[in-house]
């Protein structure tokens, strides 16, 4: 009995918890402004949030030529509204080359 109780809250916060994660998916023009470094680890600033941005994304950005990039990241509500970028590709790239 005691156990169906603790499973039963543990499901009831793991639901809250992702009920509170949101994905957003969106066109932006980046500037050189939108980055930033601290302590070793990139942050983009998009949305009014700082969205984690892996090494590998911020790489890929190149805004000497382009600035407009497809950006998908997730974020949960009750974390201070910081996220992470999950996905990053310049506007109009195809998948099989420039």
């Amino acid at each position: 009995m005691i156990f169906l109780l603790f499973a039963f809250v543990g499901l009831f916060v793991a639901g809250f918890y992702s009920i509170n994660h949101v994905q957003v998916e969106s066109t932006y023009l980046l500037e050189e402004q939108n980055i930033v470094e601290k302590n070793g680890q990139y942050y983009l600033l998009i949305d009014d949030r700082e969205l984690i941005l892996s090494k590998n994304f911020y790489e890929k950005i190149q805004l000497e030529k382009y600035n407009e990039y497809k950006i998908n990241y997730v974020y949960n509500r009750l974390n201070n509204n910081d996220g992470e970028v999950v996905k990053l590709k310049r506007y109009g790239e195809q998948p099989w080359g420039k």
